[in-house]
């Protein structure tokens, strides 16, 4: 990210113990199976609030110069992953930006948000 410096093929690698203590500070982010990628999906309200995530999410990644996998499918259903693709794995990079993204303010599906409250911290 902007703070670390451009990712690249020397970009420090995260132990899988490093990961498991990161992901505590992201809750709404979970680890990919592979271990190489955290993600994070959600329903939004509608499309607009969909796509209002991700423009905002977009001017993040721009000013981190970290760039997560973003998937918008069923018109409202979206999922971010994070992942350094220089090293095929995580990397503080994954992190910090997993972090200002979940402070980009999102409107839930009202269905989506009963069933996941504890999840976003609502």
């Amino acid at each position: 990210c902007a703070a670390l410096g451009a990712c690249s093929r020397d970009t420090p690698k995260l132990t899988a113990e490093e990961v498991q203590i990161r992901l505590k500070a992201v809750p709404t982010w979970t680890l990919d199976p592979s271990g190489a990628a955290i993600s994070r999906s959600f329903t939004a309200k509608n499309w607009q609030c969909a796509v209002d995530f991700v423009n905002a999410l977009s001017a993040i990644a721009e000013e981190e110069g970290h760039h997560p996998d973003v998937h918008l499918t069923n018109y409202r259903d979206v999922r971010v992953t994070a992942s350094t693709h220089a090293i095929g794995g995580l990397s503080l990079h994954d992190f910090v930006l997993a972090a200002k993204l979940d402070t980009i303010d999102v409107t839930y599906s009202p269905k989506w948000l009963r069933e996941n409250a504890a999840a976003v911290g609502e």
